[in-house]
C-alpha cells in the first residue's frame, strides 16, 4: 500500500511540475507527450504560417496552432501545451493556452554557426551563417515550397521557402551572403537529419557588398546574328560581361558608364550559335556577378510544329488548323522519325517497353546499324524492358537512387541536333511514354518541333544527365535531379513564334506555370494529370477573382489533387473543375492553354506534373509556345475531353444510332426522334460551346418530341439526352 501511495504521489507531483513554468531546455528534456508551460521571445511572425518559434536563454522551441496566429515577433509569451514530434521537429501542439506578456522586445542575438552545427540543441533558435553561397538556382527567383541548398565553411545545408513567403519572386543571390534564420527540422525518418534554415524575409539575407545583382539576366532583341542581355543592380555600376561560345568564356565586353539598368549586346553571330555569358557590374572595389547563363541565337530552320493526340479532338472549336488524332499510332510515327535520322538520336524515356506496341528498340538498333549515334537515358525504377532489347553498343544511363533524387520523368527525343542542314534537327516531346497503355488508352499528346536552336538546348540538358558529349556516358560527371544547374537557353524564336524551354528541377518551372496563370487575360483551360501544389490553386483563384478569367480544369481524378487544391478549385469554379471519368485509362496530359480566343494565345506542355516532386527533384521538361494555331490545337483536344466529362459521357452504341435530331440548322425548335423500341422517357440538356448549361427539359415522353429553342441566340450548341437506355450527345446549329 505504501508503494502504491508513493507511486501515486510521484505521478501527481510530476503532473504538477509539468504545469509549472520551466525553462525551454528543461521542457525539451521532458520529451514527447509531456505537458509543459514555457516562456520566451517570439522570433517570427506570419511569414512562416501559424507556427511560432520562441526562445529563452536556454534554448528554443516551436508552438503550432491557430491560437498562435496573432502572436508577433518580439512578443514575450507564456505557452502551455503538449510536446509532440512533427517530422522530427519538437513542437508544442496542441497549444492549450497562450498569453502575451508584453510586446516589442529586442530579439535574441543570432548565434553564429556553420551548417553542420545546426543540430538538435539549436533547433528552433535564431542563428547566423556567414559567407554562404547558394548552389540551387543562383540568379533565379525564389519560389514557394522549395528548398535552396547553400554551402558555407565547406559544408552544405538549405533554406526552405514556404507558400506565401516574402522571399518569393526575389532573386536568389549569386555571390556570398550571410544568412539569418531559425533552425528547423523536417525529416520523415532520422531524428538527426533534415535540419534546415528558415529565413523570414529579405532582411535575413545580408550582403555586405556595395553593389548586388537584383534581377535575373534576361534576353532581348533575339535574332540570327545576336541579341541583347539586360540585368539590374541595387546601385549604379559598370555594365560588363565575360562571354564565349564555350563554358570557358574568354572574351570581355564593358560599358563603364554607371547605371543600375544594364544592357550589353552580342552582334555578328551566326544562326543557332550558343553563347555562355557571365554578366557583372563593378562599383568601386566591389563586383556583383550574375551566374553564367547560356543563350542561343535564332535558327534558320523551318520552325515547323506538329501536334498529335491519341484521343479525339473537337474541330468545331478549331481556329483554322484541325488537331490531328493518331489513335494507336504515336509509336509508329516515332519509328518513322527514328528511321529518318542520319547522324544522332538522343533518347530519354521514363517508361519504355515494346509489349503490344511497335518495337521502338528495334528501330533504334537499326539506326545504329546504319551509322547513327544513339544515346539513351531512362528511369531506374520504371518498367523499361525496352532497354534490355537495345544493342549493347548503345550508351545508356539511368538516374541515381537515393532519397534526394526523384524520377527521370522526361519523354524527349532529339534527332540530328548538330546537323549542318538547319532543317534536320528535331525535338520530340510531350506527355507520352512508350507503353501500351500510354499509346493506346491514356489520353496523351506529342509535339514535334523542327528547330536547330531548340535541339541544341535539349542536347545540353541531355549531356548534363548523360555526363558526356560522346556516345559513352560518364557516371562520375552525370547530374540528375537537384544536382543539375540552370545551364540551357530558355528563350527562342521558332518560325515567327516565341518559345520558352525549361528543365526541372534546375529552372524553377513552377514559377513559369504561375507566370502563365498570372498573365492570362480572358481564359485558362487546363488538362493535367494532377495538381498538388497549393500555390497553383491560389494563383488560379487570383486569376478568376481578380482578373475575371474564365477557368476550366480537367484532372485525372479528384484524388490526384491535394485536399487544399480540390477545395479551392471546386469552390471557385464548380462544375468547371472535372475529374476525368469519361473513359478508361489515365488522363495523362500536362498542358495549359492561355487566352485561346486571342492572337496572343499560348500553350504550356511537356512532362512536368504540377507537384512538388516535379519541381524539386524529378527530371522534367516544359515548353511554353506563343502560337495561336498550336494553342488552339491543344484547346480542341481539351474541349472534347472536358465536354465529355461535363456531360457525363458520349454514347456511340445502339441507343445513339436510334436517335435522330433535326432540322440542322434549326430555327424555333429542334425535333428528337427515337427509333428501335428504346425508352420513350428521357430528359434533355443544352450547353453552349463554352460549357454553360443554357436550357434543361426535365421530362420528355414519346418517340418524336420537340424542344423549344426560341430563346437561344444563333450559334453552335450541344444537346445531351439522358435516358434509361443510355446517353447521347450531338451538336446542332441555331440559325
Amino acid at each position: 500500500m505504501k508503494t502504491k501511495f508513493l507511486f501515486s504521489l510521484i505521478l501527481a507531483f510530476s503532473a504538477m511540475m509539468s504545469q509549472a513554468q520551466i525553462t525551454i531546455s528543461a521542457a525539451r528534456n521532458l520529451g514527447v507527450g509531456a505537458t509543459v508551460t514555457v516562456k520566451g521571445i517570439v522570433t517570427n511572425g506570419s511569414e512562416l504560417g501559424i507556427i511560432r518559434y520562441f526562445q529563452d536563454g536556454t534554448g528554443g522551441i516551436a508552438a503550432y496552432g491557430s491560437n498562435m496566429s496573432t502572436v508577433q515577433r518580439g512578443d514575450s509569451i507564456l505557452v502551455t501545451g503538449v510536446l509532440k514530434n512533427y517530422n522530427q521537429l519538437l513542437e508544442i501542439d496542441p497549444v492549450t493556452s497562450v498569453s502575451v506578456i508584453n510586446s516589442g522586445n529586442t530579439l535574441p542575438q543570432p548565434e553564429v554557426v556553420v551548417p553542420d552545427s545546426m543540430i538538435e540543441s539549436r533547433e528552433s533558435k535564431l542563428v547566423r551563417i556567414n559567407n554562404a553561397t547558394f548552389t540551387t538556382n543562383p540568379g533565379g527567383l525564389f519560389s514557394s515550397n522549395t528548398s535552396y541548398n547553400f554551402t558555407a565553411n565547406g559544408q552544405t545545408s538549405s533554406i526552405y521557402v514556404r507558400s506565401g513567403h516574402p522571399l518569393i519572386g526575389q532573386v536568389v543571390p549569386s555571390g556570398p551572403v550571410s544568412l539569418i534564420g531559425i533552425v528547423s527540422q523536417f525529416s520523415y525518418s532520422s531524428p538527426t537529419t533534415g535540419y534546415q534554415l528558415l529565413c523570414r524575409d529579405s532582411n535575413d539575407i545580408v550582403n555586405s557588398s556595395s553593389i548586388s545583382v537584383i534581377s535575373s539576366v534576361t534576353l532581348d532583341s533575339l535574332s540570327t546574328t545576336g541579341f541583347t542581355i539586360d540585368w539590374q543592380t541595387d546601385a549604379a555600376g559598370t555594365s560588363e560581361m565575360f562571354f564565349g561560345t564555350t563554358a570557358a568564356l574568354g572574351n570581355h565586353q564593358s560599358d563603364t558608364n554607371k547605371t543600375a539598368n544594364h544592357h550589353l549586346k552580342i552582334s555578328g553571330a551566326t544562326p543557332s550559335q550558343l553563347y555562355y555569358i557571365q554578366a557583372f557590374s563593378v562599383l568601386g572595389t566591389d563586383t556583383a556577378f550574375a551566374p553564367v547563363r547560356v543563350f542561343v541565337t535564332q535558327s534558320v530552320s523551318s520552325g515547323n510544329m506538329l501536334v498529335y493526340f491519341n484521343t479525339p479532338a473537337d474541330h468545331t472549336v478549331s481556329s483554322g488548323t484541325n488537331a490531328i488524332t493518331l489513335p494507336n499510332a504515336i509509336d509508329d510515327t516515332l519509328i518513322k522519325y527514328i528511321d529518318r535520322a542520319t547522324e544522332t538520336i538522343d533518347f530519354t524515356m521514363y517508361n519504355f517497353n515494346s509489349a503490344n506496341i511497335a518495337n521502338v528498340a528495334t528501330a533504334l538498333n537499326n539506326a545504329v546499324n546504319r551509322g547513327v549515334t544513339v544515346r539513351v537515358i531512362f528511369d531506374n525504377g520504371a518498367n523499361n524492358t525496352g532497354i534490355q532489347q537495345l544493342d549493347p553498343s548503345i550508351g545508356k544511363i539511368s538516374n541515381p537512387t537515393g532519397s534526394q533524387y526523384g524520377i527521370m520523368h522526361n519523354k524527349f527525343i532529339i534527332f540530328d541536333a548538330h546537323s549542318t542542314n538547319p532543317n534536320r534537327p528535331i525535338v520530340w516531346t510531350g506527355s507520352t511514354n512508350l507503353t501500351e497503355g500510354q499509346i493506346n488508352t491514356d489520353p496523351n499528346n506529342v509535339i514535334i518541333i523542327q528547330d536547330k536552336s531548340l535541339a541544341l538546348a535539349y542536347t545540353l540538358e541531355f549531356d548534363e544527365m548523360f555526363g558526356s558529349t560522346t556516345g559513352t556516358p560518364s557516371l562520375s560527371n552525370s547530374k540528375f535531379g537537384p544536382d543539375k544547374i540552370d545551364n540551357t537557353p530558355h528563350e527562342f524564336i521558332i518560325g515567327s513564334s516565341k518559345v520558352e524551354c525549361y528543365f526541372s528541377p534546375s529552372d524553377g518551372t513552377n514559377d513559369i506555370i504561375l507566370g502563365q496563370i498570372g498573365g492570362a487575360t480572358t481564359k485558362i483551360d487546363i488538362a493535367t494529370m494532377l495538381i498538388t501544389r497549393s500555390d497553383i490553386a491560389y494563383a488560379l483563384d487570383d486569376a478568376v477573382t481578380d482578373n475575371n478569367v474564365a477557368l476550366k480544369v480537367l484532372v485525372n481524378h479528384e484524388n490526384d489533387c491535394s485536399v487544399t487544391v480540390w477545395g479551392i478549385l471546386s469552390t471557385l469554379i464548380g462544375n468547371n473543375l472535372q475529374d476525368d471519368q469519361s473513359q478508361t485509362g489515365i488522363m495523362h496530359h500536362k498542358f495549359m492553354v492561355v487566352d485561346n480566343d486571342l492572337a496572343t494565345a499560348s500553350v504550356l506542355t511537356g512532362s512536368h506534373n504540377w507537384s512538388n516532386a516535379a519541381n524539386n527533384t524529378n527530371d522534367e521538361n516544359t515548353l511554353v509556345i506563343y502560337n495561336e494555331s498550336v494553342a488552339n490545337q491543344y484547346y480542341q483536344a481539351f474541349y472534347y475531353r472536358f465536354m465529355q466529362n461535363l456531360t457525363n459521357d458520349i454514347t456511340d452504341g445502339n441507343f445513339a444510332k436510334a436517335v435522330n435530331v433535326y432540322p440542322i440548322p434549326a430555327d424555333n425548335q429542334i425535333n428528337i426522334q427515337i427509333e428501335g423500341g428504346f425508352s420513350s422517357s428521357f430528359s434533355a440538356q443544352i450547353f453552349s460551346l463554352d460549357g454553360k448549361s443554357v436550357k434543361t427539359v426535365e421530362t420528355l415522353i414519346g418517340t418524336n418530341v420537340s424542344v423549344d429553342i426560341q430563346s437561344l441566340e444563333s450559334g453552335v450548341y450541344i444537346l445531351h439526352l439522358f435516358s434509361n437506355s443510355g446517353n447521347y450527345i450531338t451538336k446542332f446549329v441555331v440559325k
